[in-house]
C-alpha cells in the first residue's frame, strides 16, 4: 500500500478468490490500469461489471446482494434494491 505522509491511502487496490480467481484479477487488473482512482459509484460498478463478464451473465436486481465498506464508516453496509438498480442501470448504458 503507498501512504502519503499524512498517512492517507492514494490508490485502490482490489482483489478475488475462488474458483474463478485469475479471470477476476485480469478484468480488475486492466480496469485498474487505465484508471486508479475509482469513485465509489465506479468502484461498486466495475466490482458487479467483474462478476457478469466472469460469470457470463448479466444480473436482474433479485440475483445480487452489494455489500460495502467506505473508509468513512467501517462496517458492511448493504446496498438497497433501489442503489443496485441505479447501479445496473449505470452499467448497462456504458455497454
Amino acid at each position: 500500500m503507498s501512504y502519503t505522509s499524512l498517512n492517507h491511502f492514494n490508490r485502490h487496490f482490489a482483489t478475488s478468490f475462488g474458483s474463478k480467481e485469475q479471470e477476476a484479477v485480469n478484468f480488475l487488473e486492466k480496469k485498474c490500469k487505465s484508471n486508479p482512482q475509482f469513485s465509489y459509484e465506479e468502484t461498486v460498478q466495475t466490482t458487479i461489471s467483474a462478476l457478469q463478464s466472469i460469470l457470463l451473465e448479466d444480473f436482474k436486481l433479485t440475483e445480487i446482494e452489494v455489500r460495502v465498506v467506505r473508509a468513512g464508516k467501517p462496517e458492511f453496509c448493504v446496498l438497497t434494491t433501489e442503489e443496485i438498480d441505479e447501479h445496473l442501470t449505470a452499467i448497462s448504458g456504458c455497454d
